[in-house]
């Protein structure tokens, strides 16, 4: 499992240990991806768009794609006055 791809900016040595896994896993195992990212804006994370085409490509063949949309939890549970279990309140 992969969470939160996209979160932080990569580097060209993440970008290739990324693709040297998806390349090692793919036909082999499943993997798991989150990420807040549309597969269009991949680019804007990847120090070069031609790695992020390859990754792309290998992990959406043979996937389940599920686009989920909507308010984060973790916000509306705050703003509803309660905590996230296993978080206290700030």
């Amino acid at each position: 499992m992969i969470d939160e791809l996209g979160y932080l900016p990569m580097n060209r040595q993440n970008n290739h240990n990324l693709f040297q896994l998806i390349h090692d896993l793919y036909e082999y195992r499943s993997v798991i991806l989150t990420t807040n990212k549309d597969f269009t804006r991949w680019g804007d994370f990847f120090v070069d768009e031609n790695v992020a085409v390859p990754i792309v490509d290998r992990l959406i063949h043979h996937a389940q794609v599920f686009m989920l949309g909507g308010d984060s939890y973790r916000l509306k549970q705050k703003m509803s006055g309660g905590s996230v279990a296993g978080v206290g309140q700030n």
